[in-house]
């Protein structure tokens, strides 16, 4: 069985694969909001985005998920630690996260399961299985589509499945299946009639 046979998202073992996702995770990072697309993308542009906390806690992982599905597990989990350690964040060897990936705010993120192409993980939110293990495989945890959205202090746990397009509100804990296109929003909310419904169809990207 090939190493990509054991992840989702084809070519995440093979080094062409890991800049593809990266350079799609600093585009992402360039046309975040309407400043950053006026500064342009270039290479000194791409450059700088790749120093910033966040795209750095990325490489750190897409290196180490590369390592980890080529065999090289002690090496991809000393990189992991290297992320927790310097940044504070973890993001498993054994996790699957498409390109395009956001970490507007990495400090807190704990993430352990699979997730599609433009996810966007705010601080202080966690996806985990049953049990929040380090070392719990990614299988267990939550599976989540593409272009997720998880809000400060959103919590998945489990081995929820999570649809496409779906945002998770600030604070809110999710532990059974969402539909795709679907927001939660905390409870609080509902009571002051910002929103009526704790689930409603979200908003297109």
């Amino acid at each position: 069985m090939s190493t990509d046979a054991a992840c989702p998202h084809c070519g995440h073992a093979r080094w062409r694969g890991v800049r593809q996702h990266l350079q799609a995770d600093i585009t992402r990072f360039l046309n975040k909001s309407p400043e950053n697309q006026a500064l342009g993308d270039n290479f000194k542009r791409r450059l700088g985005a790749l120093l910033t906390p966040q795209l750095l806690c990325l490489l750190c992982y897409r290196i180490a998920h590369a390592l980890h599905l080529r065999g090289w597990r002690r090496l991809a989990s000393v990189l992991v630690r290297l992320n927790a350690l310097l940044q504070r964040v973890h993001l498993s060897a054994d996790s699957c996260i498409g390109g395009g990936c956001l970490l507007p705010h990495p400090a807190g993120v704990f993430f352990v399961g699979h997730a599609g192409p433009g996810l966007t993980l705010y601080a202080m939110a966690v996806c985990t299985p049953v049990s929040p293990s380090p070392v719990a495989p990614a299988s267990s945890g939550p599976q989540i589509g593409a272009r997720v959205t998880l809000g400060v202090h959103s919590v998945l746990q489990g081995p929820v499945t999570v649809g496409d397009d779906v945002r998770i509100g600030p604070r809110v804990s999710v532990a059974a299946p969402v539909p795709p296109g679907r927001m939660a929003l905390p409870r609080q909310w509902r009571a002051r009639r910002l929103v009526v419904p704790t689930v409603q169809p979200a908003e297109p990207p």
